[in-house]
């Protein structure tokens, strides 16, 4: 469906390119998953497209990986929705230094002659997958979680199916990709329920306000005041008999 919306002129340009590049790198900057998760997706969309309309991939192929991924992010996005991912205070330096770092590594990857790497790819094309993959180590070396860990390896997913059906085409390499994105992704659906329910039964530090868990309940106010109130009734009935109150 995206090939309607623009001309063949744009799909072999550099602009889906850089486009995809840039959604990449939106990917894993961001906290936000919600983010993530849509940005990823498009990521999938562009580059399928533009592997369909520079004839590496059949048109086919290309909505499988896309329905795919679609099913992998929905995976993740209810999994996400059902244990309510928290903010952690393990992120590796800020946006703007992230930012920084990944720029530095995208400077490096475009010095570098990329022309006999990948023989059927075009050296825009294999700059884009391996474009892909930095942006998949960046994330998995600074992720915080499970989420975005898995994002980060659907990317490096997403790159390595260009590569892959480019130098073998053949219908077993997408029956093969598809499966392990389908594990990956309920891998790390596991992993992230698993963590937060983890992170729900540890036991927070004492403080003036925290008390241990195994400490004995208190009773509620009113029967309180029923159990003094019995106790006064008594203390009454038994100095009106004569008997010593204490």
């Amino acid at each position: 469906m995206i090939s309607f919306l623009f001309g063949t002129d744009f799909w072999s340009s550099s602009t889906p390119l850089l486009l995809i590049g840039l959604l990449a790198g939106l990917a894993v900057l961001v906290w936000d998953w919600r983010i993530s998760l849509p940005a990823t997706l498009f990521v999938q969309l562009l580059i399928g497209q533009v592997a369909v309309q520079r004839g590496l991939i059949p048109d086919e192929w290309g909505r499988v990986f896309a329905w795919v991924v679609v099913g992998c992010l929905l995976i993740l996005f209810l999994s996400a929705q059902q244990s309510a991912p928290v903010t952690t205070n393990g992120r590796v330096g800020t946006i703007m230094f992230r930012g920084l770092l990944l720029g530095l590594g995208g400077f490096l990857l475009n010095s570098v002659d990329l022309t006999n790497l990948l023989p059927l790819l075009d050296s825009q094309m294999t700059r884009t997958v391996l474009w892909l993959a930095l942006c998949a180590i960046f994330g998995i070396s600074t992720g915080e979680g499970a989420l975005q860990n898995g994002l980060a390896l659907l990317l490096w997913l997403i790159g390595a199916e260009i590569a892959l059906l480019a130098v073998t085409p053949a219908a077993v390499v997408v029956v093969v990709l598809g499966a392990v994105f389908l594990l990956v992704a309920l891998a790390c659906a596991y992993l992230l329920l698993a963590e937060n329910l983890a992170l729900a039964e540890n036991s927070p530090p004492i403080t003036d306000v925290v008390f241990p868990a195994d400490t004995p309940p208190q009773p509620p106010l009113n029967e309180k005041l029923v159990e003094w109130r019995l106790r006064l009734t008594d203390l009454v009935l038994r100095a009106q008999q004569g008997d010593n109150p204490r």
